[in-house]
């Protein structure tokens, strides 16, 4: 297993589960997303920062962010967009914690974006700001 691909994985993994207990589409990165706005959907992105050295029990440190974009249909409103925010919000709320293999993450807090409407779509991201650490061997 690989770095990057564990950190990605500790988020995607719980956000496929989401989806499927909230019965909406899930296009983890690099893979085919709904085009018919009949069909809502969560967008992920893995939006890293540079490794710094840790300390005590961990060999590396890292922060990032990991964005969910929430889109439905622009005739819907704001409405149903900030409901799921809302249960995003909750399922990966600050201080939790996820992990892959030998890689934790820890989320330090959760923001919001403004509502950007093209195409017929409304989107909105959600950004889950986090800290990982890999375990010392």
């Amino acid at each position: 297993m690989g770095y990057f691909e564990d950190l990605t994985k500790a988020f995607d993994n719980p956000l496929i589960d989401f989806g499927g207990a909230n019965s909406i589409a899930v296009a983890l990165e690099n893979i085919d997303a709904p085009t018919s706005v009949n069909t809502p959907y969560l967008a992920s992105f893995m939006l890293l920062s540079d490794t710094e050295q840790a300390d005590l029990f961990w060999t590396e440190q890292r922060a990032g962010v990991y964005q969910i974009d929430i889109n439905y249909a622009s005739t819907k409103g704001s409405a149903p967009i900030n409901k799921m925010a809302d249960l995003i919000n909750v399922a990966f709320k600050a201080g939790n914690t996820f992990q892959r293999n030998a890689i934790c993450a820890e989320v330090q807090s959760v923001s919001l974006g403004t509502l950007q409407v093209e195409n017929g779509w409304a989107t909105r991201s959600l950004s889950i700001n986090f800290i990982a650490f890999t375990a010392r061997l």
